[in-house]
């Protein structure tokens, strides 16, 4: 029976666990935090193009063996509206601040990536779980009377800290009902 995954029902975020673990596993149920609703459309889970080497001899134009250089990464890279400046200093860093009348951010004065435990579950119950993944955000939309800002967070699967052939980057589960 063919399996289809589709929609967005949430994405949740946590700290990844470190090398104390004797396994890549996912922060526990109650450590993971929800975060914005995604922007209708603008979900996109990819994985780059590996990168072959192809050895070649004298006697042949076809070559004799090849090897993977490089694997693909996987990247999540989603859109939200929501700019809670708690939301936006969680994937931006920067310092969320409560002053009378406003919240307020202030952005950061390096950008550095931000490593977050990923879970994206999908409509249909399918659940991508990335066990450490470094997040990038910016800001990118036209800000106007017909529009909302948009928050895009790029997130690429990283080995986890615990390497080996139990610690893949990343996990899919398909319901199996």
């Amino acid at each position: 029976m063919a399996s289809y995954l589709y929609g967005i029902k949430s994405i949740k975020y946590g700290t990844p666990i470190g090398a104390a673990s004797a396994d890549a596993v996912m922060p526990a149920t109650g450590d993971m935090t929800q975060w914005a609703q995604t922007v209708q459309g603008s979900f996109t889970l990819s994985e780059d193009e590996s990168t072959t080497k192809e050895f070649f001899v004298e006697e042949t134009t076809t070559a004799v063996h090849s090897v993977v250089t490089d694997a693909g990464q996987l990247k999540a890279t989603w859109r939200a509206y929501d700019m809670t400046h708690t939301l936006i200093a969680i994937m931006k860093e920067g310092t969320a601040a409560t002053a009378t009348g406003y919240n307020t951010y202030l952005g950061p004065e390096t950008v550095d990536a931000v490593e977050l435990a990923l879970e994206i579950t999908t409509t249909n119950d399918v659940i991508i779980e990335i066990y450490r993944a470094s997040c990038l955000a910016r800001f990118d939309s036209v800000l106007g009377r017909e529009n909302l800002l948009e928050m895009e967070v790029t997130a690429t699967a990283l080995t986890p800290e615990n390497t080996g052939a139990s610690h893949p980057p990343y996990k899919i589960s398909i319901p199996t009902t």
